[in-house]
């Protein structure tokens, strides 16, 4: 009987060890509460109650289509949610990728920390984002809903992520009043690791940070639209190719991966 239970003992501990391995767990730190994420602990599309898509020529002159629940441009394996940008003739475009977002799924109000971990793509023309925007967009528009960019990388300036601000200043001329400010960090790795790439908001300031470096921070502008940078926000993640600020392509380096981990929203208390 001793030895039986034993190896009863034995098994239940190291089936727990095991499930432990392979169920990634959200950190737990104090003065933060998670309250959104996805694991990517399945296979298949991106989870439809928490992920919808853009598609088609969206903004900025880019050259790819972004297709819809199309799993040669966005699946998920072994873990990852893989955002993956062809090279292909497919409906008057040159390129596909694929852009999801959380508008009409998921809205994120109050004092937030958002954290992504992801692997980027690498290449001339090549325009990965992870981004965040207004949830009141449809009715405001852009960018009087702001637009809080938490990594962008383009492939013609290698080894450098960008954060950067978007708000309408109401103080301009320009109906729209679109004014921006951001930074930028040198990294070595970012195609062949993963790093933590995020934002936090406590009232109406924001900073932005790789790896808990912060890196980029401002409050909101006096002139800034009403409430504009307290106001929910949706999640967007995305590779663009080409276009406005992707410029030129080299049609050499595709197909190109962007490889995402997790994404954890933490209330902060």
């Amino acid at each position: 009987m001793k030895l039986f239970n034993c190896f009863i003992g034995t098994a239940l501990l190291m089936s727990a060890f095991s499930g432990m391995a392979q169920t990634k767990s959200a950190p737990l730190e104090k003065g933060r509460t998670l309250i959104w994420s996805d694991e990517f602990n399945y296979k298949g599309l991106p989870d439809s109650t928490k992920w919808d898509y853009e598609e088609g020529f969206v903004r900025n002159r880019e050259k790819q289509f972004y297709t819809r629940a199309r799993l040669k441009n966005c699946y998920v394996k072994h873990g990852k949610l893989v955002i993956k940008s062809l090279k292909e003739k497919y409906k008057d475009a040159e390129y596909t990728s694929a852009s999801i977002n959380t508008l009409g799924k998921q809205q994120f109000a109050g004092d937030l920390r958002i954290e992504i971990r992801a692997k980027i793509p690498s290449g001339k023309g090549i325009w990965p984002a992870l981004w965040m925007m207004g949830s009141n967009i449809k009715q405001v528009g852009w960018p009087k809903c702001v637009e809080f960019d938490i990594m962008e990388f383009v492939g013609h300036t290698p080894s450098t992520i960008h954060g950067t601000l978007h708000w309408s200043d109401t103080s301009l001329k320009d109906p729209n009043g679109h004014k921006s400010s951001g930074a930028h960090i040198k990294m070595d790795d970012i195609h062949k690791k993963y790093h933590i790439y995020g934002l936090e908001r406590k009232g109406d300031s924001v900073k932005v940070f790789v790896d808990n470096q912060y890196y980029f921070s401002m409050a909101a502008p006096a002139a800034a639209y009403k409430d504009s940078f307290t106001s929910p926000l949706y999640l967007l993640m995305n590779t663009a190719i080409g276009g406005e600020w992707g410029g030129d392509i080299d049609d050499s380096i595709f197909p190109q991966k962007f490889q995402v981990d997790y994404v954890r929203v933490y209330k902060l208390d």
